[in-house]
C-alpha cells in the first residue's frame, strides 16, 4: 500500500474513532456557546425500537439513579413513530448517560393516538436491553444541550410545588392542533405545559405515592413566535432536590393557552447545568432547559425551583 493511501486511511480511523468515543460523550464545559439554543430536531430519526430482555419488568430510573415507583412493560404504543413491536421500547439516540455507574438511555413516553397507556420519559438501563442503541453524531443535536458560560445560580429542582392549574394551560392553540392528523381526538392533553411539570405524579404504582420529578429538555415546544417542529425532547429526568446550576441571561418566557385558544397565562424555563455520576469517580455536566415557574392569569406566580433542597 502506498504511504499516501496508509495515510488517508489511518485518517479514516482515527476519525472514526473520535467520533465514537464524542457519541458517548456528554456535553462539558469546554468551547461553550454563547447563548443557549432552542432548536427543531427531526423527530422521526430521533428514536428507535430497541428489544428489552424482559417485556413485564424493565426498570425505570431517573437521573439520581432512583428507581421509580413504576416498571415498563412493552406493546402499549400504538401509532407512534417509530412503530415498535411488542417487545420493543422506544428509545432515544441521542445521547447515552453514565447512572450509577451504567449506561443509560432515555425511553421516549407520551401518548400517540389511538392512546391505550400514557408512556413515562423515563431512563432505562443498557442491562435491561437486548442490544444497545445505534447513537447519533453529535451535529443530530442541532446546537441543542450545548454548554454555555456563566452557570452559577445554583438552585434546587421543586416539581411538587406544581398547582393544578398548569394542568389548564396548554403550548398549542386548538388550531395548531388541529393542523396534526387526529391530534384534536385527544382534546389536547398532550399539549398541556404540565407534561413540563412534575410529570412523575402521574405514574405512581398501585399502592405507592408518586415520585416528584421534573425534566431537563434538549428543548422547547414552542420559541416566542409559534411552535417548534420536534420541540419537547427530554433529556434527563430529575428527582425533586437536583441541584441545578442557571445560566445566567438563558431565560426563555412562553405563553399558554386554554381550551379555546386564548392567551391564560406564561411559563418560564431556564437553561440549567445539572452534574452527574462518572463510572470513574468523578463527574460530568449535562445542560438543557427546564421549567422554572409559571403564571394563571392574573394569580400569584408559582416557582418550581427553590433555594433551599426538598424536605
Amino acid at each position: 500500500m502506498s504511504p499516501g493511501r496508509l495515510l488517508r486511511r489511518g485518517c479514516a480511523v482515527a476519525t472514526g474513532l473520535a467520533l465514537a468515543l464524542a457519541l458517548t460523550a456528554p456535553s462539558s464545559g469546554h468551547g461553550a456557546r454563547r447563548h443557549a439554543a432552542n432548536n427543531t430536531f427531526r423527530a422521526s430519526l430521533i428514536s428507535e425500537c430497541v428489544p428489552v430482555r424482559d417485556r413485564a419488568r424493565t426498570p425505570a430510573v431517573a437521573f439520581d439513579a432512583t428507581r421509580l415507583p413504576f416498571e415498563l412493560a412493552t406493546g402499549d404504543e400504538p401509532g407512534t413513530r417509530p412503530r415498535c413491536r411488542p417487545d420493543e421500547l422506544r428509545l432515544l439516540r441521542l445521547q447515552t448517560l453514565s447512572i450509577a455507574g451504567e449506561h443509560t438511555y432515555v425511553r421516549r413516553g407520551g401518548c400517540a393516538l389511538p392512546c391505550v397507556v400514557r408512556q413515562a420519559t423515563v431512563h432505562v438501563p443498557a442491562s435491561a436491553l437486548r442490544r444497545r442503541v445505534s447513537l447519533l453524531p453529535i451535529v443530530a443535536r442541532n446546537g441543542n444541550g450545548a454548554a454555555v458560560a456563566g452557570c452559577r445560580r445554583t438552585l434546587h429542582n421543586a416539581p411538587q410545588r406544581v398547582s393544578p392549574t398548569l394542568r389548564r394551560m396548554f403550548y398549542k392553540t386548538p388550531s395548531e392542533l388541529r393542523r396534526r392528523r387526529n391530534a384534536g381526538r385527544s382534546g389536547g392533553d398532550g399539549a398541556r405545559w404540565s407534561n413540563y411539570g412534575d410529570p412523575g405524579a402521574t405514574y405512581a404504582s398501585a399502592g405507592r405515592s408518586a415520585t416528584h420529578y421534573n425534566y431537563l429538555l434538549w428543548n422547547l415546544p414552542r420559541t416566542r413566535r409559534g411552535l417548534l417542529p420536534g420541540g419537547g425532547i427530554v433529556q434527563a429526568i430529575l428527582p425533586a432536590g437536583t441541584r441545578l446550576a442557571l445560566c445566567a441571561g438563558e431565560r426563555l418566557r412562553l405563553p399558554s393557552f386554554d381550551r379555546r385558544g386564548a392567551t391564560n397565562g406564561h411559563v418560564d424555563f431556564g437553561y440549567a447545568k445539572v452534574r452527574g455520576a462518572s463510572p470513574a469517580g468523578g463527574s460530568y455536566a449535562i445542560y438543557g432547559w427546564v421549567l422554572v415557574g409559571y403564571r394563571y392569569r392574573d394569580r400569584a406566580y408559582t416557582p418550581t425551583t427553590t433555594s433551599r433542597p426538598s424536605p
